[in-house]
């Protein structure tokens, strides 16, 4: 049992180990897909655009931000249309940029909302181009028509600023249908097959983006999707601008005064459980595992399984000897003849701890003497010296040389190491 301790103990870690990494914060999973935009927030941190993600917990001002991106899909367009109940007005982005001046980059949905986890594209993953035109509409924007390319990769040539074109990459590319766009709409960039990228007179601060796969994560290593991403970007925000960009997933209306729930609407289900495992209460728990597993096992290890009462090999302290001579002396008023009983218990006890039960006897004293005559030949006389002397004679010694010898014999013994056999 004790040799499967450790490797026991190896796989407990390794287990440990193996959760730790599940419940690593890891931030949205649909954010890590290939469908999210996690890659796209990185990818302008390292070309030195600061940006800022949305948080259901914290009210943003539009003053603070330089450009705000919104990327649409069929489950977050309930989330944006016109609420009558708001007071703060409604959390329409293509409103808020009118409102606040503040140039919005909204981004059509493409793929269905489940997560891609696998990172293979499928044509059944694609939203029907229906539904983009129904999520249009509820922020305002109706009467377009979408294209979709007919071969699986589509690479095309586009700039946003003359004399600089990009090599761009779409998976069945989405665009808008030349043909259909209102009057007043411009196109800004886009592809053979049609426009990417609009911005339409009655809202000049709004941007609509066609395919979503330019900024997304699998997107932005195709071609050349990431100089185009940071070039739309820098396009949009303007030349010297230093704020963040606002990539808001969550659809929180700006310049509110705090949160839009405030807990009056909470219902508890039972997924709430999740949380006291998320990260960083997950270390928490983890340690506290490992914690206690090392425990149980340094315990097992090292004392071995509980002794039967009736066993003898239960060996007294030093600590307990000392206290057990100062009783002893205490309730016998120095007894010579119970001090001499104590002193020859002691030994067959020990003798009994290094040979067995059947040795505390005088031929198992004996043996005792013999061991530790080979450890300190000197020190096993002086000490078989003074428990002679305590045994046989301590009925007619003084107090004074009672405690004497007691000491002397305490000292001795325990200079001794009497480990087991």
């Amino acid at each position: 049992m004790r040799k499967s301790a450790p490797v026991l103990i190896l796989l407990l870690v390794l287990a440990l180990a193996a959760l730790a990494l599940f419940w690593l914060p890891r931030g949205n999973d649909f954010d890590r897909s290939p469908l999210g935009n996690k890659g796209l927030e990185l990818w302008l941190q390292a070309k030195g655009i600061p940006v800022i993600r949305s948080d259901p917990h914290v009210a943003r001002a539009s003053s603070e931000i330089s450009l705000r991106i919104v990327p649409l899909s069929i489950r977050q367009g309930e989330a944006v249309a016109p609420r009558p109940d708001e007071d703060d007005g409604p959390a329409n982005p293509a409103e808020e940029a009118s409102r606040y001046a503040l140039p919005t980059l909204i981004i059509l949905p493409k793929w269905r909302g489940s997560v891609s986890t696998d990172g293979i594209a499928s044509k059944s993953g694609l939203v029907d181009l229906i539904d983009i035109s129904g999520e249009l509409d509820k922020i305002g924007y109706s009467d377009f028509g979408f294209a979709r390319s007919k071969t699986d990769f589509e690479e095309a040539q586009t700039q946003l600023n003359p004399g600089q074109p990009i090599k761009i990459d779409l998976y069945q590319a989405q665009t808008f249908e030349r043909s259909s766009l209102p009057s007043g709409c411009k196109e800004i960039g886009g592809t053979p097959l049609g426009a990417l990228l609009l911005r339409c007179a009655q809202e000049p601060n709004v941007y609509l983006l066609s395919d979503p796969d330019l900024l997304n994560n699998h997107g932005l290593a195709l071609a050349d999707n990431a100089v185009f991403a940071v070039s739309l970007i820098q396009h949009l925000r303007g030349a010297g601008e230093t704020r963040p960009v606002y990539l808001d997933t969550a659809g929180q209306p700006l310049d509110s005064e705090k949160p839009v729930d405030e807990g009056k609407s909470y219902e508890r289900s039972a997924s709430d459980l999740q949380r006291f495992f998320a990260y960083p209460l997950s270390v928490i728990w983890g340690t506290l595992l490992v914690v206690a597993a090392i425990c149980f096992w340094r315990g097992a290890y090292r004392f071995g399984p509980p002794l039967r009462e009736a066993s003898a090999n239960i060996e007294l302290s030093k600590t307990a000897a000392i206290d057990a001579t100062a009783r002893l002396l205490r309730l016998s008023g120095n007894d010579g003849r119970m001090a001499g009983q104590f002193v020859l218990h002691l030994l067959a006890d020990k003798a009994q701890l290094l040979f067995g039960s059947g040795a505390g006897n005088q031929a198992g004293i004996a043996r005792l003497f013999q061991r530790l005559a080979r450890q300190d030949k000197a020190a096993a006389q002086a000490l078989h010296a003074v428990a002679e002397a305590l045994i046989e004679r301590g009925h007619v010694m003084t107090r004074a040389d009672l405690h004497r010898n007691l000491d002397t014999f305490r000292k001795s013994l325990g200079s001794f190491d009497l480990g087991s056999r």
